[in-house]
């Protein structure tokens, strides 16, 4: 595959909460970095490994509800693609729901996904971020609506 369609795939994956196949588009010296500061989110910073992204993103969806995840490939070369992520996000816990977009920086080496880069507004992050710690704090966190779309069981 060219670079352009391992970066398809993988958002493909992510997209629907896969991240074991998400995970296989990684290359094994992979280095996911988010470059929102170090003081805008518990996911700030780098990790490098395939065992090192997979505790990330349990960790995410662990703590998140994915809304609403909508990737568009800006520009892909031989070995850089760019990308713009809109997203609809509800911190499971509290219920509160943050919606933004990102800019993801993609490198591919031999195939796969070697350095991933994700650019955020850290100040709004950051705010976000101490809201859901003072609900937490207040010692009465509050569950979100129920989720759209979902079909009761019979």
């Amino acid at each position: 595959m060219d670079s352009r369609a391992v970066v398809t795939s993988f958002f493909t994956y992510w997209r629907v909460q896969d991240l074991e196949m998400a995970l296989a588009h990684l290359h094994e010296e992979i280095v996911y970095t988010f470059h929102n500061g170090p003081d805008a989110s518990p996911f700030s910073g780098s990790y490098r490994g395939i065992d090192s992204c997979r505790a990330l993103g349990y960790k995410v969806l662990a703590e998140f509800d994915y809304l609403g995840y909508e990737p568009t490939i800006v520009s892909a070369g031989n070995s850089v693609v760019s990308a713009h992520v809109r997203f609809l996000l509800r911190h499971r816990a509290t219920g509160h729901v943050i919606e933004g977009s990102q800019r993801s920086i993609f490198q591919v080496r031999e195939g796969l996904i070697a350095a991933i880069g994700i650019y955020e507004d850290a100040a709004r992050i950051e705010t976000y971020m101490k809201l859901v710690a003072q609900r937490m704090a207040s010692g009465q966190p509050q569950s979100g609506p129920p989720l759209l779309n979902r079909q009761k069981s019979a």
